[in-house]
């Protein structure tokens, strides 16, 4: 059940006593916080002992309590004006709440009055207050103990302060704060937009269209720069920082002239004596006449002594290096009037410095091999 703004003020009222001196209610509104959720009411109670009516110097501030109205309902207003020619001689002041109005009276001066006293209490739903509310009672303190008693309750200054019906929750208010580009809003740097409206659907976020009103926070202009100012301690060295990857390798210069011939170094030590290798061997035998050689002729082979038996062996021949030596025909097998001789010199490989020797002395053969045809 939701109070109305008048719980707490007529709860300072069953504390307050009036006595032959004066009593000064000051009301002032109170914002939204933490006296009052909602906002409200705050009430001064004040002793106005130098009676001159106002709260100064020597009076005597007697408490403060805050009247706060209900998160729902409307709250009944309240005023405390002077009680006027309804407390005679003594005065005193008249509380209104709402249409209803009381007085508290203040005690006949310089004689031995009796106080004005107050309570409250809960009103629970019903025909005084449909939503609950406040009971006020005031009476006179006839026993003089400060409290008000149900045999000094004074019936007819009975009054209610009631609750109004509960009313919707209402919508929350949202604000979005964004960046602002330096532009139309903000002419001369960048700065921040507040947006501000009400969640009208609920869903936590501020829609466009629930933007009521929109506010730029802007970057002035940029200072004149400022004098250099003194140079300050070098800081400690900071930790090394990871070697970063290799780079990819660049494409290749040209090459650079050549430098000038260093010194010569010295000799290293003789390696192992190599091992000995092997004789080449050369065998000629007579090669019959053939697709080798049409009249005849020698066969002349080369090879490695690989056993070192002083012979080529058949297996030692390398079939590169075979060549042929071949007699000429005679000029009677030849069809010719007149005779002659010749060699011819097949070679299989004719790159080798061995080979080319051996051409030599197989044409230094054939010469004489020649001559001797001519003379026999």
């Amino acid at each position: 059940m939701k109070k109305s703004a008048f719980i707490i003020f007529l709860s300072f009222l069953f504390t307050a006593f009036l006595s032959a001196e004066d009593i000064i209610i000051n009301l002032s509104e109170e914002d939204p916080g933490l006296n009052c959720e909602n906002g409200g009411t705050r009430i001064d109670a004040i002793l106005d002992k130098n009676g001159n009516g106002t709260f100064d110097e020597g009076d005597e501030l007697k408490g403060t309590q805050y009247a706060c109205n209900g998160t729902d309902g409307s709250a009944p207003a309240i005023s405390v004006t002077d009680a006027g020619e309804n407390c005679g001689a003594a005065g005193g002041v008249k509380i209104t709440v709402g249409t209803d109005e009381s007085y508290v009276c203040n005690g006949a001066a310089g004689t031995n009055g009796k106080n004005a006293v107050s309570r409250t209490s809960e009103e629970l739903p019903g025909s005084n207050c449909e939503y609950g509310g406040i009971k006020i009672e005031v009476g006179i303190d006839n026993n003089g103990n400060g409290t008000l008693e149900d045999g000094e309750v004074l019936p007819q200054q009975t009054k209610y302060a009631c609750n109004g019906a509960d009313g919707d929750n209402g919508a929350d208010a949202l604000v979005k704060v964004s960046d602002e580009p330096k532009g139309d809003n903000c002419k001369n740097n960048d700065g921040i937009k507040i947006e501000i409206g009400i969640d009208t659907d609920g869903d936590g976020e501020l829609d466009e269209n629930e933007v009521t009103d929109k506010k730029y926070v802007c970057g002035g202009k940029n200072g004149a720069q400022g004098e250099q100012g003194d140079k300050g301690d070098q800081g400690e060295p900071g930790v090394n920082g990871t070697d970063g990857k290799d780079g990819a390798q660049g494409e290749k210069g040209e090459t650079g002239p050549q430098g000038a011939q260093g010194a010569q170094g010295e000799q290293g030590e003789a390696g192992e004596n190599g091992k000995n290798g092997s004789t080449s061997l050369v065998s000629v035998v007579d090669e019959p006449k053939g697709e080798n050689c049409v009249s005849g002729g020698k066969k002349i082979v080369v090879g490695l002594d690989a056993n070192g038996n002083g012979a080529l062996d058949e297996d030692e021949i390398d079939p590169e290096s075979v060549y042929y030596v071949c007699n000429g025909r005679d000029a009677e097998e030849a069809g010719l009037t007149s005779s002659s001789t010749g060699c011819s010199l097949n070679a299989v490989d004719e790159t080798e410095d061995a080979v080319l020797a051996l051409f030599a002395l197989i044409s230094a053969l054939c010469a004489f091999a020649a001559m001797k045809f001519v003379r026999g």
